[in-house]
């Protein structure tokens, strides 16, 4: 029997910074500052609350997904 090699993940490290802009002030790095911004987050909120996004809308923005 031929023996099975053990597969390890090939690591690609990320050399760009992560660029954070007027429209797209979150990024999808969950360890960023940006998702803890109280400033950025009240934003957020102000456009659910006038209907601009809806919650779900709201968490996939912050989470830097699209919307």
């Amino acid at each position: 029997m031929a023996r099975q090699q053990e597969q390890t993940p090939i690591v690609i490290p990320m050399e760009d910074d992560i660029i954070h802009t007027q429209e797209h002030p979150f990024c999808s790095d969950p360890s960023c500052p940006c998702h803890e911004d109280s400033e950025l987050l009240s934003d957020v909120a102000q456009a659910v609350e006038q209907g601009l996004l809806t919650p779900a809308e709201a968490t996939r923005f912050v989470e830097g997904k699209a919307v």
